[in-house]
């Protein structure tokens, strides 16, 4: 049993569309002859990962290929305007016939039909959707006995391409585009399609940012992150006036009934605690900071003693 082929730039995206195309568009079982079809041109290679993407005016023309000499007719379905039929060309066994391709914009299919006598598809012009492509080629292969024609499906899209400018406070943030790792700031990255991306930008040690932003075609879109530490929250509370030192540097005044909060970075800190009122002894503790989280010591005069304790 021979089958279409469809081109390998649009086989991912034709394969996702299978389920939805009419069975007269699809390769048809016992076909007698085999059809290649490949876009003529690359498809554009963004980092986002994106297939079957072409700047303007597409791919071009079509490589088509049968095993069997044949007639072969391609109907290109935009996602604007009408269906237009190409001119039939001829093919011999193992040659690779160059169909042109009509310049469109957005979302096309292609549905090349091959067969082995002639099989007029001027019914297909201007229609607008897959349904009426389906009719007209089914209408056209029952004048044709069992077997003499078969279809392959091309899937493509014309898009405008930007380029996106990253930026940050660091000169080595990690930049990753809908997920996929393009590089450290500062960074330009080249033939994005036009439409929305995730951007994120990320260092040790300091808060990931993420941001939607709409690449524009045939532009320079430029992102400017500031990242800042990831840190935890130290809250002292004193029921006396007391001075505070972090690892032995001055860090503020606990005052009664109102208490202090101190934004450090995560980790095991030295907490130096020491009361105004020289009847109290110094208080030095061991605090871990622990990232978006409050840290709380409390200091308290019991008995006539000034403590501290982590609750």
């Amino acid at each position: 049993m021979k089958r279409g082929v469809v081109g390998a730039a649009g086989l991912a995206l034709a394969g996702l569309l299978s389920g939805c195309v009419p069975a007269p568009l699809r390769a048809q079982p016992g076909a007698q002859l085999r059809l290649t079809v490949t876009p003529g041109t690359r498809a554009a290679q963004p980092v986002t990962g994106e297939e079957a993407l072409y700047r303007a005016p597409g791919p071009g023309s079509l490589l088509v290929g049968t095993d069997r000499a044949a007639f072969v007719t391609s109907v290109v379905l935009p996602a604007q305007g009408g269906a237009l039929v190409l001119p039939t060309v001829q093919t011999r066994p193992g040659e690779v016939v160059s169909a042109p391709l009509p310049a469109t914009q957005g979302f096309t299919q292609v549905f090349t039909v091959a067969s082995l006598q002639p099989m007029p598809l001027d019914g297909a012009a201007g229609a607008r959707s897959v349904s009426d492509v389906s009719r007209a080629v089914e209408g056209a292969a029952r004048a044709l006995p069992a077997g003499s024609y078969t279809v392959g499906t091309t899937v493509y899209r014309v898009v405008r391409f930007g380029t996106l400018d990253v930026t940050s406070n660091f000169g080595d943030a990690l930049v990753r585009v809908n997920g996929v790792r393009v590089g450290t700031t500062p960074l330009s990255v080249p033939d994005l399609p036009e439409g929305q991306v995730s951007v994120e930008v990320s260092r040790a040690g300091y808060k990931t940012v993420t941001q939607r932003v709409n690449i524009a075609g045939d532009s320079v879109n430029r992102v400017d992150v500031t990242l800042r530490p990831v840190t935890g929250t130290l809250s002292v509370r004193s029921d006396v006036l007391a001075d505070l030192f972090v690892e032995r540097r001055p860090s503020g005044t606990v005052q009664p009934g109102v208490g202090l909060d101190l934004a450090l970075r995560p980790g095991v800190v030295a907490l130096n605690v020491v009361p105004r009122d020289r009847r109290f002894a110094p208080q030095n503790l061991l605090v871990r900071v622990t990232a978006d989280r409050v840290s709380p010591v409390i200091c308290a005069v019991q008995a006539g003693a000034y403590t501290c304790t982590l609750p």
